[in-house]
């Protein structure tokens, strides 16, 4: 389990209890620096997890990933490009739909485009139980 996560650096201490606390697997987590760049005054989440989903395909090229993600970032988007550059090296991927409250509070929500034609299957879902279920029903896990 590898989180990756476009928060700094700085929550880590909470957000490992916080993944402790809500029974989340252990797992490495990957955040980022807060702040100004050499080019820029906020650093591009984007980016972030991009830059480092890509050197997680390098440094683990046997590694079949389940990417999860939600709809209220670019996790979408993101994950539409690695499973593009990287295919066959995505076992599924799973996006939650926020609520409207937790989307306001993310600054916003993307819709989720049709993956009919993707490679690894796409699943949807408003809560974890629901894109468990689905990813059962695609044989994932």
């Amino acid at each position: 389990m590898i989180y990756l996560s476009t928060g700094a650096w700085n929550i880590a201490p909470t957000l490992t209890r916080f993944l402790s606390r809500h029974l989340f697997p252990p797992g490495g987590i990957l955040l980022t620096d807060w702040g100004p760049t050499h080019d820029r005054w906020f650093r591009s989440g984007r980016e972030h997890k991009l830059d480092n989903l890509r050197r997680l395909a390098t440094e683990f090229p046997q590694v079949q990933w389940l990417l999860i993600g939600d709809d209220g970032q670019h996790d979408e988007a993101i994950y539409t490009e690695f499973a593009k550059e990287n295919p066959g090296h995505v076992a599924a991927v799973a996006i939650r739909r926020l609520s409207t409250t937790e989307a306001v509070l993310a600054g916003g929500r993307q819709t989720v485009d049709d993956h009919s034609d993707a490679q690894a299957p796409w699943v949807t879902a408003s809560d974890g139980a629901g894109i468990l279920q689905l990813l059962e029903q695609a044989g994932v896990v």
